[in-house]
């Protein structure tokens, strides 16, 4: 075999195989990772439907500051019938009222990530029954996936968020300073205080603190 014809073989055998290689798919690139809540960052974006069937996502109140509040109605410091409880006890209904008295476009939503050991049509009679008892006179939202708790690192119930009107998170944490309700008019309310801030075109302080209340029932 002559030097040239080896060499036309060997040209012949190196092209097949680039084609291949070529025509070889490459691997899709993996999904990004959902964003996760943090303090000066884009509040994670959601879309849930509440107990009554209704449609709410984040971006419908662009524009607003976003109160949200993580709700269980079998907690005792978030829906149940208890001194500790932030519904039973009035301070979240009051909340609701100073928060509309100093921005009357405020939006409150309260979530539900309830699902471990429980039936979704359980939990939203459940919320729809606390809802009767303590007025709340908020949407309850519920996230039977706890994708949207586990997106915002929701530990408790309550559990609060405040993400202002550009939609950027800027306070988490803890309702008050008063878990077990003894302090009265003593207690600071740390959602207020936050409002109070963005309103006055200031940073939160504290802008996070330990959330307590009854550990969010996550299914998974």
């Amino acid at each position: 075999m002559t030097t040239t014809l080896k060499a036309t073989i060997l040209a012949v055998m190196l092209a097949g195989l680039a084609g291949v290689a070529l025509a070889t798919p490459k691997p899709a690139p993996s999904p990004a990772a959902p964003r996760t809540a943090e303090i000066g960052k884009k509040a994670p974006a959601f879309s849930l439907t509440d107990i009554e069937g209704t449609q709410h996502a984040l971006k419908d109140h662009t524009g607003k500051i976003v109160v949200i509040e993580w709700f269980n109605a079998g907690c005792p410091y978030s829906g149940k019938a208890s001194p500790k409880s932030v519904h039973a006890s009035g301070r979240a209904a009051a909340l609701r009222k100073q928060l509309r008295a100093i921005d009357p476009t405020v939006v409150y939503l309260l979530i539900d990530s309830t699902a471990r050991r429980a039936e979704k049509s359980d939990i939203i009679t459940a919320d729809k029954a606390a809802r009767k008892q303590w007025k709340i006179d908020a949407p309850i939202l519920i996230d039977f996936d706890g994708a949207v708790g586990h997106a915002y690192k929701a530990q408790t119930t309550p559990h609060m968020f405040v993400i202002d009107s550009d939609g950027v998170l800027r306070y988490q944490g803890a309702f008050d300073n008063d878990k077990p309700n003894t302090q009265g008019d003593a207690a600071t309310n740390h959602v207020l205080a936050a409002v109070k801030k963005i309103k006055a075109g200031e940073n939160p302080s504290p802008s996070k603190t330990r959330a307590w209340g009854c550990g969010v029932k996550y299914g998974t």
